[in-house]
This record gives structure tokens, C-alpha cells and sequence, in this order.
């Protein structure tokens, strides 16, 4: 089959929804697929997708009014006689209106976080253009069908995939951070991720702990002010803003802790990835994090939006070197089992030529 993701992320963005979209389109392509990756003209998306050798459109869209591109689109589906287009929420109006004009294929649209707004245009778009939805948590599944967004079987969770890699070498960060201990966390600079609720937790762990160094991978248009809060609360010397990291796996492998303090979450690739390299993750526990984290012996789960949580966690771990361990050892256990790629993938393969049965009419 030949298979078009649409993905319009902001150039200089790249995170979980990103990762998967490279993970399942070079797991696609691998399986005897011809894949495209359609995004923005010099992205780090359509940057990652080159280095993985996947092939590349640009696809500018700004907004569900970029008329030009539902003719780009239209035009590239018939030229490359594409079967499946799978798209983000954001993107499906254009993504959609496109496939209608272009050679029809079928079209899935990937849902990795909760809805926050534009419910009625969401339902609306769903039902006009989508042929299925792929959501990594039931959670969002169950949101989806709660509401009556879209009838049963419709919206189908697969589960991100990952793997430890053992030939790239650890991050040192005994040369920035001499005699620290590593607490890493990955993800946007957004509100989404709770970093203000991170900060307040390293104030309230005062200066008896400032052997740890607090370490945050990403960027965002919050930079400036997280920056200026650690300052306010006294602790700017004690948590590190690295900026956006290619590739995060050399940090992970040599942190001691990870810590994801979102406020609403799909599934997380990076605390997935934590775990697949040994790490005791502290989660907060929203949406699919209880499907990562199913009980105490695979990491701790804390109330949202508090960081005294966080801060008791980070405190019960550094004291704990069993409780490390073993939550480490069973976390990477659990994922290797639970999270393995080729799974994600064949899930991924199974339920695109369900629909496709649907939607031709001979399905169930």
C-alpha cells in the first residue's frame, strides 16, 4: 500500500506525537509499504523523517482555510495513488476535504492527547471525513465513544511502541553537573507539562537536597518565564533548561530518575522510553498513565497539580536505592512486554485493513 501521514507541527516542534509518527512510519515502510511524510518545508519533523529515509512532501498548512493545500494534497494523493492518509485532528478538514478531491483513500486520524476544546467541530469533522480513529490510551477512547463522537469499534488504542537501544553511549553529566544526581524530565516547554508545579517542588525540597540537579529536555515558547520563576522561588541553580535534544536516549540512560509532572497526558513516549532503559519514573496520573504504570511496582503515580506529591516522591526515591532498582528492573520488564514495536506496528497494519473492509462495504 502507499500510506501519506499529514502532520503540520510548528517547524521548530518535535515531541511524543512526533516520535510516534517516525516510529510508525519507518515500521510501515519496513513491512514492504511506500511512505510519505508530508509537513512543513524545513520542520524537524520532515528533518527526522529524511534521517530515517522515509520520503518527504511539504505541506504548509496553517489552518483548516489553506484552500491551496487541500489542492496540493488532493493532487499528490492521486500523482503517488495513495490508500491510506493518516492525519492529526488538527489537520482533518484540510486532510479530509483533500482525500474527497484526490483518490479517496482511507483516511485515520491519530488522536495522542485528550480533547481540550472545539468539541461540536471535532464530532463534526470526525463524521464528514474521518474512516477511524488510532488513540494510544482508552481513555481517549472512551472519551470519543462517551460522547457519541463516533459508534463502537470506530476508535481503536494501540499502544506506542518502543526499544532500548544498548549502542548509544550515556550522556556525562558529571562535566556540567559535577557531583549532582540526575532527576531528567522530557517534553515541551508548554502548561500542558506542569514545569511550574516541578519548580515549586524543588523549592519545597529546600536546601537539603541540592545534591540533585533537576534536567529538562525541550523548548517552548515558556522558556523565558520558567526560567524567571525558578529564579523567584530560589532555584535557579538547581533545575537545567538543555533546550530541544535530538535524541534523548544518551540522557536517559545515564539519569537516575525521571519525573513527568503533565497536567493532562495521552501516553507518554518519553516516560515510556524512561522505563525501557531501567529508570524509576514518578507520573502524574492522568488519562493513559495507570495503562503505563498499572500498580506500584512499575513506578509512582501522584496527583496532578502538586508539588508536594512530586516532591515526596523524589525524596522517598533517592533515600530508596532497593526501591530504585527494582522499580527500574520492573519497568523495563513491563515495557519490553507490554510496549513492543513490531506489536505497535502489526496493530497498526490489522486495523487499517479493517477499515478498509469497512469501508468498502465488505466488513463487519
Amino acid at each position: 500500500m502507499n500510506i501519506l501521514f499529514v502532520h503540520s507541527i510548528g517547524k521548530k516542534k518535535f515531541g511524543g506525537g512526533e516520535k510516534w509518527l517516525i516510529s510508525a512510519a519507518s515500521g510501515l515502510r519496513d513491512t514492504g509499504h511506500r511512505v510519505f511524510v508530508g509537513g512543513k518545508k524545513d520542520s524537524r519533523l520532515l528533518k527526522a523523517a529524511r534521517l530515517n529515509g522515509l520520503e518527504t512532501a511539504e505541506f504548509n498548512i496553517l489552518s483548516d482555510m489553506s484552500i491551496y493545500y487541500v489542492f496540493r494534497i488532493a493532487a499528490f494523493l492521486r500523482a503517488n495513488k495513495i490508500d491510506v492518509l493518516i492525519t492529526k485532528s488538527r489537520d482533518l478538514a484540510v486532510a479530509g476535504i483533500a482525500a474527497r478531491l484526490g483518490s479517496n483513500p482511507l483516511v485515520l486520524v491519530r488522536h495522542g492527547l485528550p480533547l481540550r476544546n472545539s468539541f461540536r467541530k471535532h464530532s463534526f469533522l470526525l463524521r464528514k471525513f474521518a474512516d477511524g480513529v488510532i488513540t494510544n490510551t482508552s481513555s481517549i477512547r472512551d472519551l470519543y465513544e462517551l460522547n457519541g463522537w463516533v459508534k463502537k469499534d470506530f476508535t481503536k488504542v494501540i499502544y506506542n511502541g518502543t526499544l532500548a537501544t544498548n549502542n548509544v553511549p550515556s550522556y556525562n553529566y558529571s562535566e556540567k553537573f559535577p557531583g549532582k544526581r540526575i532527576i531528567l524530565t522530557v517534553g515541551r516547554l508548554a502548561m500542558q507539562k506542569g514545569y511550574f508545579y516541578l519548580i515549586d517542588a524543588i523549592s519545597l525540597l529546600g536546601s537539603q537536597h541540592n545534591d540533585l540537579m533537576f534536567v529538562v529536555l525541550g523548548d517552548g515558547r515558556l522558556r523565558n518565564k520558567l526560567l524567571s520563576y525558578a529564579r523567584k522561588k530560589g532555584v535557579a541553580d538547581r533545575i537545567h533548561f538543555e533546550g530541544f535534544v535530538e535524541n534523548v536516549v544518551p540522557y536517559l540512560k545515564s539519569c537516575e530518575l525521571f519525573v513527568l509532572p503533565s497536567l493532562y497526558e495521552g501516553m507518554s513516549n518519553a516516560a515510556m522510553e524512561a522505563m525501557s532503559y531501567g529508570k524509576p519514573v514518578i507520573l502524574t496520573n492522568v488519562n493513559g498513565a495507570r495503562e503505563l504504570v498499572p500498580d506500584q511496582d512499575k513506578g509512582i503515580l501522584i496527583p496532578p497539580a502538586n508539588a508536594a506529591a512530586i516532591a515526596e516522591a523524589v525524596i522517598k526515591l533517592k533515600n530508596d536505592p532497593e526501591l530504585r532498582e527494582r522499580l527500574g528492573r520492573e519497568a523495563a520488564r513491563h515495557v519490553k512486554e507490554k510496549f513492543p514495536v513490531r506489536e505497535m506496528i502489526d496493530n497498526i497494519q490489522m486495523y487499517i485493513n479493517e477499515r478498509i473492509l469497512v469501508k468498502s462495504g465488505s466488513g463487519f
